[in-house]
């Protein structure tokens, strides 16, 4: 389907989204998406540069990204004047561009285009730092919890931090079972699947039933995906919680960032609203301990915080957009960061911290921690 992107431009404004996800439940939109988000990315044609006024240590590669996110990596590379070079991980030659570049570290936004290409890309990064040893950030374990709400799922449970129950069936009669008599409202969450894209609530039981017959029958495509990726075979269910906020709670490096996440009707996620709301030691602390217990630098914690006051793991996401809100973190209208000091307390620091969705800090992060802990290649 080649239709001229001002075209794509000006259907995405004409046509409300519920009709477009309709559509695309017939028809594959995928290739004329690709070339948008690529028309839409003024530094496609930027593929290099050997400018280095860091001084970085570093020249970093950059994978690519089909939603174009990797633009960020470039974006700041030109900006802070560290050399790079961009690499089609996609390609049959990737391993190839990989070595043939000499890069020292590399950048990665993984896939939340395509499962396909999500799980191209873990593949792909598996043997990079596991096989090669090539050091990669976010890093491999970071990245593998990646719009994959199974591996978040199991490993929030295997280290006791505290989540929103969730049960995840293979078996379709073990799933019925267990709907005859669980609490509703109940969430119905896909594998794969940004912005609340995968997410269904059901208050009655009727129609829960149905949807999950027709999960393990013929397969179900959440709203403005592929039509060919279909999710089939299991179903994950989760508690239904009543939360009174959700943060956006993110740590990159050493630095800290908080914000609460407005809500749209049933959703949070995906709500292009946000509130300037500070996060309390409380927040801080807890970012703190699930990012060390992870090992995690690079990683944003969305939080439910319950009418009691509890804190609920939701989300966990090692790269996440920045459309609606560019800056991470303001008090009094000031964007800045907080620190973690050796006593435990926390300290503010203004400054332009989340440039370029945060790409900036990452590649600080890594340059002034001397990340990897081991000769570069």
């Amino acid at each position: 389907m080649n239709i001229p992107v001002f075209v794509i431009e000006r259907l995405r404004h004409v046509i409300p989204g519920s009709v477009r996800r309709f559509v695309q439940r017939f028809v594959s939109f995928t290739e004329m998406k690709r070339k948008y988000f690529e028309a839409q990315n003024p530094l496609h044609d930027i593929l290099s540069s050997d400018k280095n006024t860091y001084p970085s240590p570093y020249r970093f590669g950059i994978f690519m990204n089909s939603a174009q996110y990797h633009q960020h990596y470039v974006k700041a590379c030109l900006e802070m004047g560290v050399p790079f070079h961009v690499i089609d991980i996609y390609g049959d030659d990737w391993l190839e561009q990989t070595l043939r570049t000499r890069c020292d570290v590399f950048l990665v936004w993984p896939d939340g285009f395509l499962n396909l290409y999500n799980t191209c890309i873990k593949e792909r990064l598996y043997i990079l730092e596991h096989e090669l040893h090539l050091p990669v950030f976010p890093q491999f374990h970071e990245i593998w919890l990646y719009e994959n709400k199974r591996n978040m799922a199991y490993w929030l449970e295997s280290h006791s931090i505290p989540h929103p129950r969730t049960w995840i069936f293979y078996h379709r009669k073990d799933a019925l079972e267990f709907i005859d008599s669980c609490e509703l409202p109940i969430v119905v969450k896909s594998q794969f699947g940004a912005s609340a894209t995968g997410v269904r609530i059901f208050r009655s039981r009727g129609k829960l039933r149905r949807h999950i017959e027709k999960i393990f029958r013929r397969g179900w495509t959440p709203a403005g995906h592929d039509l060919r990726e279909k999710e089939w075979g299991f179903v994950i269910l989760q508690e239904y919680i009543r939360a009174v906020k959700e943060w956006r709670l993110v740590r990159i490096g050493n630095s800290f960032f908080g914000h609460v996440k407005g809500r749209r009707g049933d959703f949070h996620s995906g709500s292009g609203v946000v509130k300037w709301d500070v996060p309390s030691k409380k927040h801080l602390d807890f970012l703190y301990l699930v990012t060390e217990v992870g090992n995690f630098r690079s990683m944003d914690i969305d939080v439910f915080e319950t009418e009691d006051g509890e804190l609920l793991v939701n989300e966990l996401q090692t790269v996440f957009g920045a459309s609606f809100s560019v800056d991470q973190l303001r008090i009094e209208g000031k964007p800045g960061r907080f620190v973690r000091e050796d006593s435990g307390q926390w300290k503010f620091e203004e400054g332009d911290f989340a440039r370029n969705a945060c790409a900036n800090e990452r590649i600080r992060y890594i340059i002034e921690s001397r990340f990897p802990e081991r000769p570069s290649i």
